[in-house]
């Protein structure tokens, strides 16, 4: 366990486990035994963790922070006088240039009085970032009161994403985290790393302060690029002060440095105004970080430590997929201690169920009633849904590999998370794929048309899972999945209609239009045709 570093990573709320002992029961193992924690070294993490935090004296009881006895819904207010001389004391401690006036103030209105919600929950989670944030600030030299610029970046949240594309606790573009050593690939994405981007947002910071040699303008550079501020200080006649170039600065960067200063104050005095820590699920003391070797699915982790496929996936969101690769790469795995040792005792089992998971078949639909056979049977056409990884081709778009699988493009960008429709050859699509089988059973018709037993069969190709899928994985299962005719709707065929606009209005592809359809031809529509669509 890499308890130093890796420890680090995790700052990361939204998550409350308890410890398993052999009393608990364990979740069943569909082929490998699974082992409880061993009881004694369960209970010596969690002495250690108990000692850690009653040291750490983290507290979230408003009885006992709310030294000025408010009221619940007291919103405080104070005179510019009393604001500006509690920021010319914190201006005193800090290399920074902490300065009043009525922009900042503005800013701490928005801190203080209207988003008083986020600033409740920003403030317990820096109790928990910034042990590790202050570590890395003090390795490179840099003032510890650039803590703050996450909150302003960020707002603590190490899976944010803004409508430019930057990621992560410190906002950090695709082409500037790969600068600092922060890796991006189709299946981690290193931005949301808490602590890997961290040191990148240091070793950021630290070069644009020798680049200016003004922590302010080290600020500007840092929310609008460096040059930018270069235009700046020249239309400003050489001036470097950030006051002086603010009027050249763009409009959002201009607020970037009062909105940091803001935060300084209203972090420093939260109490003042009436706000206090939300105390979130886990701490920084009780996450540990291992080094994995084989491939781990989330999936089937969930089910041998029994802790939510999302909270796993929120600790550890460099990994895009719910899984961590096995590529060749080092890779590490980040859990609260008292999950650890589960892990840990079943890692073996953990490997072996995610292999298995990876060639397993997704069962998402269902059968249409047909014909009795000459021995009384009903046979039923099946369709069992995989999944399939598509390397991008040379000259194929989103629109060519939706058709060739006859899926709908909303379909493909939600299953890969993509935004747009930007792919370049080599990058690696999930892909939902269907297997037609016929199946036999005795059962009357009207009743096969309600449930129908369906035996999965192992289908081997490159498959991942898709995000909700909760089958348990084994080679070969048998279970119960709803069967039903397929039910249509009617379309009538308007005025400049085409067979493209008709699937984009009803999210449908053309493919399944043209194969309810047989023999619909895109130049044959005619205005009052009735086609039928497929009732998603």
């Amino acid at each position: 366990m890499m308890k130093n570093a890796f420890l680090l990573i995790l700052l990361l709320a939204g998550l409350g486990a308890t410890a398993v002992t052999e009393k608990d029961s364990l979740p069943p193992s569909n082929t490998v035994p699974l082992h409880a924690d061993d009881p004694e070294l369960a209970e010596i993490d969690r002495i250690l963790v108990s000692s850690y935090l009653n040291h750490y004296c983290f507290s979230t009881e408003e009885c006992v922070l709310n030294a000025y006895g408010y009221s619940p819904e007291t919103v405080p207010t104070f005179t510019d006088d009393l604001v500006a001389r509690r920021m010319e004391v914190l201006d005193k401690n800090t290399p920074f240039d902490l300065v009043y006036n009525g922009t900042v103030q503005d800013f701490i209105n928005l801190y203080a009085v209207r988003r008083r919600d986020i600033s409740t929950k920003v403030l317990g989670m820096s109790e928990l970032y910034f042990p590790m944030i202050e570590e890395q600030l003090a390795k490179y030299d840099i003032p510890l009161e650039m803590k703050y610029l996450a909150i302003v970046e960020s707002a603590l949240n190490p899976t944010a994403i803004s409508k430019a594309g930057a990621g992560g606790l410190w906002q950090f573009m695709v082409s500037t985290g790969k600068m600092y050593g922060l890796d991006v690939s189709s299946y981690q994405d290193e931005r949301f790393d808490a602590y890997k981007s961290t040191d990148a947002a240091c070793k950021y910071l630290k070069f644009l302060y020798n680049t200016f040699g003004d922590w302010q303008l080290a600020l500007a550079a840092y929310n609008s690029g460096p040059g930018n501020v270069n235009k700046a200080i020249r239309r400003s006649g050489g001036k470097r002060d950030f006051w002086a170039i603010k009027p050249f600065l763009p409009k959002e960067t201009q607020g970037y440095v009062p909105a940091f200063i803001a935060v300084n104050y209203v972090m420093n005095h939260a109490p003042e105004y009436n706000i206090y820590p939300k105390k979130p699920l886990t701490t920084f003391f009780e996450i540990d970080t291992i080094g994995v070797s084989k491939r781990v699915d989330f999936n089937e982790l969930s089910k041998v430590i029994g802790m939510p496929v999302e909270d796993i996936a929120f600790l550890n969101g460099t990994y895009k997929l719910k899984e961590i690769p096995d590529n060749g790469h080092k890779h590490y795995l980040v859990l609260p201690v008292d999950k650890m040792g589960l892990f840990m005792v079943n890692e073996q089992a953990v490997y072996t169920q995610s292999e298995i998971r990876r060639y397993e078949p997704e069962v998402t639909a269902t059968a249409s009633v047909g014909e009795k056979t000459p021995d009384g049977k009903v046979s039923n056409v099946v369709w069992e849904t995989g999944w399939k990884n598509h390397k991008v081709k040379k000259g194929e778009s989103l629109g060519s590999i939706a058709n060739k699988y006859d899926v709908t493009l909303a379909q493909l960008r939600k299953w890969n998370k993509i935004k747009n429709s930007k792919i370049v050859p080599g990058q690696t699509l999930k892909v939902q794929t269907k297997v037609k089988r016929t199946i036999y059973t005795d059962a009357p018709e009207e009743e096969v048309a309600q449930k129908t037993e369906v035996t999965k069969s192992q289908v081997s190709s490159e498959a991942s899972e898709e995000e909700n899928y909760q089958d348990e994985a084994k080679a070969q299962v048998t279970e119960k999945v709803e069967v039903s005719k397929p039910q249509y709707k009617y379309y009538t065929v308007q005025k400049g209609d085409t067979l493209y606009k008709i699937a984009s209005a009803k999210g449908v592809s053309v493919a399944q239009i043209k194969n309810l359809n047989h023999g619909l031809k895109e130049n044959k529509l005619t205005v009052g045709q009735k086609i039928k669509i497929k009732q998603i």
